[in-house]
């Protein structure tokens, strides 16, 4: 990387008497960034910025959390960085704060060109690289940012590169106790240890990646939490935004993430799988349905389709490997009692419905077990189910 003193940086004029020493940079054109918060105890410490400016994600936009942070950091002459998020992430700007002027008025004039000027570097970034790797970024943050500092990531979180990926279209589904116990089995954690870690704006997307709705946006959320969380940060703090899809004016591609369907179509004869991350789905080691009017709602298509036919109901419980067998077993034919509890509520006749707890096999069951006997956590999270069967009379 190139050294510059900051003024080279925004030769345009854009900030006048803006000199930071001993910084090294990357000039490049135009895109603004995205937020923080009040997570660290004692804000003027060393910050680093992950900042998410590429396709899919909206243009970053300061809040008023991050210009706080910056706003700490620079009196007290810390380190400045912005770590690029893309599929080869890199420190885009390393920047040593000096603050010399001794008359308040000025001080405060050189502290406001300062944060006038990250901001407009940040506005600047593009990325350089195909994909978003965010885990890699984070790593990245984690190796420069030294202990007691703060890490900012501003980003959608949808990853296409690297450990963490929602190329994998099980992503969604996992459980984020499941993926970092994965990432964690495969060294793959980034060392965010005695970091203070503020996620800004997680699953807000812009065009050409499609919306996430907020139960997505959610899960996104609770991924990253737990991810930074597991990798030793000692604060983690989250900041939502505004939800905006103005997309970034780039051409380096990003992978487009699919997203799960809202509401199962049960088919009026055959198999239908219901995974527990969807309508029909349970509270973790439970027989209780997260959202009982949800499931209601789904299974209601069953009970329409078995009131005008003839249909037998099977339903099959499944689980994912983990645990006594035995326990797997009655777990999954508990879930399964439970929708038939619904389906008998709503009008079906109990004798036209079978319950079967397959547990952690049986016809359904796809391995979810790597080597050493790690979890992997897609398949795991498939082979939560409720598996509904119709059999019509022919």
């Amino acid at each position: 990387m190139t050294n510059h003193r900051y003024r080279r940086v925004f030769v345009c004029g854009l900030v006048a008497a803006v000199a930071l020493t001993a910084c090294s940079a990357e000039q490049e054109p135009d895109a603004p960034i995205a937020a923080a918060s009040g997570c660290p105890s004692d804000t003027a410490k060393p910050l680093t910025l992950v900042v998410g400016a590429r396709m899919g994600s909206p243009v970053p936009a300061l809040p008023p959390e991050v210009t706080t942070l910056i706003e700490a950091a620079v009196p007290q002459s810390q380190r400045l960085q912005v770590v690029r998020i893309d599929g080869q992430p890199t420190v885009a700007l390393n920047a040593d704060v000096k603050i010399t002027s001794k008359n308040d008025d000025r001080r405060k004039r050189e502290i406001a060109g300062h944060v006038e000027g990250i901001t407009t570097f940040v506005a600047g970034m593009k990325p350089k690289q195909p994909e978003a790797n965010v885990l890699g970024a984070l790593a990245e943050a984690g190796r420069v940012t030294p202990e007691g500092g703060t890490i900012v990531l501003m980003d959608s979180g949808l990853a296409t590169s690297g450990a963490l990926s929602y190329r994998d279209d099980s992503m969604f589904d996992v459980l984020a106790s499941d993926e970092v116990a994965y990432l964690k089995a495969q060294s793959q954690l980034p060392d965010l240890k005695g970091r203070s870690v503020v996620l800004v704006g997680l699953g807000g997307t812009a065009e050409p990646q499609a919306e996430l709705d907020n139960a997505l946006r959610g899960r996104v959320e609770e991924l990253w939490k737990t991810v930074v969380s597991v990798s030793g940060a000692a604060c983690v703090d989250s900041v939502g935004i505004a939800s905006r899809r103005n997309a970034l004016d780039t051409t380096v591609p990003v992978t487009q993430i699919a997203l799960p369907k809202k509401e199962e179509t049960i088919v009026d004869c055959g198999t239908t799988v219901l995974r527990d991350s969807g309508a029909v789905g349970f509270v973790p080691d439970q027989a209780d349905l997260r959202d009982r009017g949800a499931a209601e709602s789904t299974l209601q298509q069953l009970v329409d389709q078995v009131a005008k036919g003839r249909q037998k109901v099977l339903l099959i419980g499944n689980t994912a490997t983990v645990g006594p067998e035995q326990g797997l077993r009655d777990l999954s034919k508990a879930r399964a009692e439970t929708v038939k509890a619904i389906l008998v509520q709503k009008g079906v006749a109990a004798d036209r419905i079978t319950t079967r707890g397959d547990g952690a096999s049986g016809p359904n069951h796809e391995n979810d077990l790597g080597p050493g006997g790690v979890l992997l956590p897609g398949p795991a999270a498939r082979n939560r189910s409720v598996v509904v069967n119709l059999s019509c009379p022919s």
